[in-house]
């Protein structure tokens, strides 16, 4: 993996996920446009409201993960409040993805958030994030009443393996970046199950 590379993937990742709403922006302001007044506007004020939201708090939760370091959190509950806003973009709003935080400390965060970022993929109709930080590393599970995304976990293993994985590649930039992040470290991620280790 060279650095093109991750940069290529990060790039395709952030756009697919931000093009949707930008699109939707741009429909709704040009239906706004069209429109007589009173015709629709309220439905076209909704979509516009969702749609600047999602925008928001991803945009922001990108910055903080894969921004210079002057986009640091500063404290535990800033580091929750930014990943569970991002959770809540994601999916169906009936079968939200939920976070559970124990961490020690809010400089782990370019660990924690591209963790996230992963194993919140895996979760295909809702459930739980746990992110649980103890002496040896931090730990990122995937938790659902429903069936959770095998092909994405094989392909997690794969990528740690030193393996490409030839499909939409970009899915899987927050590893990608965690990967660069802690090369020439001790620290090893590996996959345990529906977990992401990330040190022993």
């Amino acid at each position: 993996m060279n650095s093109i590379f991750l940069e290529e993937v990060t790039a395709t990742r952030l756009s697919h996920d931000l093009i949707g709403n930008i699109g939707a922006v741009n429909n709704a302001v040009e239906l706004f446009s069209e429109c007589d007044e009173g015709d629709d506007i309220e439905d076209i004020k909704n979509i516009l409201d969702f749609s600047a939201k999602v925008l928001s708090k991803r945009l922001k939760f990108f910055r903080v993960c894969f921004g210079l370091s002057n986009a640091a959190v500063k404290s535990i509950d800033e580091l929750y409040e930014i990943c569970a806003d991002y959770l809540s973009t994601l999916g169906n709003p009936e079968r939200p993805i939920k976070l559970k935080m124990e961490i020690e400390t809010p400089k782990i965060h370019k660990i924690i958030m591209p963790a996230v970022m992963m194993m919140a993929d895996v979760i295909i109709k809702g459930g739980v994030l746990e992110v649980k930080q103890n002496a040896s590393g931090v730990k990122v599970t995937a938790l659902s009443d429903f069936a959770l995304d095998e092909a994405k976990l094989a392909h997690i293993d794969l990528i740690l393996n030193g393996n490409e994985v030839k499909e939409n590649p970009s899915a899987y930039a927050p590893l990608y970046f965690m990967m660069a992040y802690l090369k020439g470290s001790d620290v090893e991620i590996k996959r345990d199950k529906n977990t992401l280790v990330i040190g022993d």
